[in-house]
């Protein structure tokens, strides 16, 4: 069973910090989890193009390569881990689909996946190193 906040996440490793496909940005701002810098860039930047009230995943849908929010998130190297459906010909000669995991960057998740009929975002990260390096 679900519960509300079984994709509210924000999860961070010596690497990246991945984020859960159902939080808000003002749920983020709200987390003391999340960095103070990624926060000046949602505060500076990412809320003059797009409603905080939107979910990160709703604003991935909708991203352009003109957007100055894809820029960032380039610079970030926002990765997009995603799933989709397959169908293959068994042994038996029946088709059966199959569930493809795949980690991509923005640029390979906007221009390849995006588009795709049955797929779901399981959840997104960002680099700490490239988050450390950006100057606001």
């Amino acid at each position: 069973m679900f519960q509300e906040d079984d994709f509210k996440y924000i999860i961070q490793d010596t690497n990246c910090i991945y984020f859960g496909k159902e939080l808000t940005y003002n749920e983020m701002m709200k987390r003391d989890d999340l960095p103070f810098k990624f926060k000046a860039i949602i505060n500076s930047y990412i809320q003059k193009e797009i409603d905080l009230d939107t979910k990160i995943i709703s604003h991935l849908m909708q991203i352009s390569e003109e957007d100055f929010t894809y820029k960032i998130f380039e610079q970030l190297k926002l990765t997009v881990r995603i799933c989709y459906k397959v169908y293959k010909k068994g042994i038996t000669g029946k088709m059966k689909e199959k569930w493809i995991h795949k980690a991509c960057s923005l640029k390979t998740y906007c221009k390849e996946y995006r588009n795709i009929d049955e797929f779901q975002i399981e959840d997104i990260s960002i680099s700490k190193l490239a988050l450390m390096t950006i100057s606001i």
